[in-house]
């Protein structure tokens, strides 16, 4: 029980890393929000953390919208009382070609991936610092290291964007005994990427992520054994990218 007490905020929880965030989480003992648009799927993800004995809150939240998300964090402390943790997972994918990408779809991908990161981010710090501690785990990816092997060129951006944002807040948060760090996932089992071509000729192991592997890494770089990394990007890719 690695988490046991601790308060989890997982953005965009209700499916695929997220939901498997939430409930590893859960199983090791930390009460969770499930920050969701989709409110069905966040209640779903609660329903089932709940068998693991644990508390869990679905919000419906829009990272893009400060108001919204300062809305959730105090939801959050009136519910639970505290802010241990951090994920911001919640993102938007796209592979479209760029000439055919439209200014409407740049900004809806930057502010979602983006944007959501550093105002959900923005929101926890003085949480965070009253308790002394706390830990914020963002969502890179492996496109946002080389441009995007599929993704579009907002996507890629998007999530470069994200994983210097990770280092910077790093480097001001420490002194507070805030970790930020940064997990880059390679291709996974997700909705989101259904559409993703065949690449596991590429990939050493040969074959995708499970979500659950994925929470595997955040969930060390949630706990104690994590305790002395911050502004890293942990790659998680299956040896498709080996930096």
């Amino acid at each position: 029980m690695r988490l046991k007490n601790c308060t989890v905020i997982v953005t965009g929880g209700g499916q695929g890393i997220g939901r498997a965030i939430c409930l590893k989480f859960a199983s090791e003992g930390a009460n969770i929000v499930i920050a969701e648009q989709n409110l069905d799927t966040a209640e779903a993800v609660a329903k089932q953390a709940r068998v693991l004995g644990i508390r869990a809150l679905p919000i419906c939240t829009d990272v893009t919208d400060s108001d919204a998300v300062r809305a959730m964090v105090s939801e959050t402390l009136h519910s639970l009382q505290r802010i241990d943790i951090l994920v911001n997972n919640a993102g938007i994918f796209s592979h479209t070609p760029i000439e055919e990408c439209t200014e409407e779809e740049w900004d809806r991908i930057m502010d979602v991936n983006l944007k959501g990161p550093f105002l959900c981010s923005q929101a926890v710090i003085e949480v965070m610092k009253k308790q002394g501690n706390g830990r914020i785990i963002n969502l890179g990816s492996v496109a946002g290291r080389v441009g995007g092997l599929f993704a579009s060129a907002p996507y890629a951006s998007s999530k470069a964007g994200v994983m210097c944002l990770t280092k910077s807040f790093a480097r001001r948060l420490g002194k507070h005994g805030i970790t930020v760090n940064a997990i880059a996932p390679g291709v996974a089992e997700t909705e989101m990427t259904k559409d993703h071509p065949e690449m596991t000729p590429q990939i050493p192991l040969g074959r995708v992520a499970d979500p659950i592997e994925v929470a595997n890494a955040a969930l060390f770089l949630a706990s104690d054994e994590g305790s002395y990394l911050t502004g890293v990007i942990l790659d998680v890719n299956g040896g498709l990218l080996m930096p």
